[in-house]
């Protein structure tokens, strides 16, 4: 009995892992990925030079941010840098749950597509 469900459970991760591989062949989500990618990169970019980060710190910044997950080891200290990052969440947030969703989206529509196949 305990083989079977060792079993079907290795099943669930490789179709898991077929549906993840089919959700990132697909347009919407490549498309959004990327700007989620590149507005996280010129945000990093504004970091730098607003708040004097390096770029890898600025970057991680710009991510956690984006994410809404905010460790707090880094935060900006201009002003400049603080308005910044206002408007950075709006846009940042945003872009990010659209990449997200259209990620979660593109994987449930390849699992009902690998389950019909099975």
């Amino acid at each position: 009995m305990a083989q079977f469900h060792i079993r079907a459970i290795g099943m669930a991760y490789v179709t898991m892992i077929r549906a993840i591989a089919i959700a990132f062949t697909s347009h919407n989500v490549l498309v959004l990925l990327s700007l989620t990618g590149l507005i996280a990169s010129g945000a990093a970019v504004v970091f730098m030079l607003l708040e004097g980060w390096r770029y890898i710190d600025a970057l991680y910044f710009a991510v956690v941010t984006m994410a809404t997950v905010g460790y707090g080891d880094f935060a900006p200290t201009t002003a400049a840098g603080k308005v910044f990052t206002i408007g950075y969440l709006f846009i940042g947030i945003g872009m990010f749950v659209l990449a997200v969703g259209a990620s979660a989206e593109a994987m449930i529509s390849a699992l009902r597509r690998l389950s019909e196949d099975q």
